[in-house]
């Protein structure tokens, strides 16, 4: 007979647990805890690929003794998915560059813990990393949650649209650990920080500007991102990490969509393409985002609707190594 219990996933609560750790430790029940209003979400499960030794020559099927699970490489995945609050924004900064109180401001120079090589150390404190709690999505019957220690973020994605969510903002954040995802009754933290505070919204924008240049905008999208990859094994029993290193820079990237009119004119010099960094400014009511040198990168002219729009791809950069690249500044 097939077991009884299942998983409503209307009943699963997303907490973020936060504050100093040693490395692929958990957060404790006594520690921080931000439960965020996800919309969507995603984890994975505690799983290994199967890879499989040549066979014999003449042996025309495989041995159970050429499979082998590799542990030694995963990274498991989880997505989240939330209303656009300042606690979905700074939660999700912290666990990407270190920068979890407004202003996040990202430079080249960002905060990753552990070493000024982009290098996160197993067993060193550590105040970047944090541990995803999903209630009540445990597979079994008694050990009822799933928990992902160690967690970093390896992209991040704001997005504002007229015509969606009522005009809410999205955040979407992918993380990545190294540690096995764990199916147990956890301990339920101590206080829960619920996040009650109402999204950010495109209809209160009060500004928004390219190169000063006033933009009518239908919607706007930034992807904050880096390449995180974990550092082996330390034995093949239990198959903890060394820790994780980013390999290359961040990126930010992202996209307006704006009335085509005199503004989108003004900047022609920067469309067409002139090597030159322009600034961009986005605020509403406790809610601002600063890029000040982009680089628009293909713009085109959009003419599925009624009138003309102008779909204005761009990406960001510091003007120096210590200089910002994207601030955001969120209550």
């Amino acid at each position: 007979m097939a077991e009884t219990n299942f998983q409503p996933k209307s009943n699963i609560q997303v907490g973020i647990g936060n504050g100093s750790a040693n490395l692929g430790t958990a957060h404790a029940n006594s520690d921080t805890w931000n439960f965020v209003q996800v919309t969507d979400f995603t984890f994975d499960q505690a799983s290994a690929p199967v890879e499989v030794a040549p066979s014999k020559n003449s042996v025309l099927g495989q041995l159970e003794s050429q499979g082998h699970h590799r542990r030694d490489n995963i990274m498991y995945e989880a997505s989240l998915t939330m209303r656009g609050t300042p606690t979905a924004v700074l939660k999700s900064c912290l666990a990407l560059f270190g920068s979890g109180t407004s202003e996040a401001s990202l430079t080249p120079a960002a905060n990753t813990n552990n070493g000024s090589g982009g290098q996160m150390l197993h067993g060193a404190a550590n105040t970047n990393a944090v541990t995803l709690l999903f209630e009540n999505a445990g597979s079994d019957a008694t050990s009822i949650d799933v928990s992902m220690k160690g967690c970093f973020a390896t992209s991040m994605t704001m997005r504002q649209d007229v015509g969606t969510n009522g005009g809410e903002m999205v955040v979407e954040t992918n993380f990545v650990t190294a540690y096995l995802p764990t199916e147990s009754a956890f301990a339920a933290p101590s206080s829960k920080t619920l996040d009650t505070d109402a999204p950010k919204n495109i209809f209160g924008t009060t500004t928004s500007t390219l190169d000063s240049e006033v933009l009518m905008l239908n919607s706007w999208e930034i992807t904050i991102s880096r390449p995180l990859v974990r550092i082996g094994s330390q034995n093949y029993s239990t198959f903890l990490p060394f820790g994780y290193a980013q390999t290359g820079p961040y990126e930010v990237t992202g996209q307006l969509l704006a009335k085509r009119d005199d503004s989108v004119f003004d900047f022609a010099a920067h469309s067409a393409g002139d090597s030159t960094g322009i600034a961009l400014a986005l605020a509403s009511s406790g809610f601002a985002i600063a890029a000040p040198d982009v680089m628009i990168d293909n713009t085109k002219p959009d003419m599925g609707g009624d009138y003309l729009l102008q779909t204005i791809p761009f990406r960001a950069f510091a003007a120096s190594e210590t200089a910002q690249i994207i601030g955001i500044t969120i209550s």
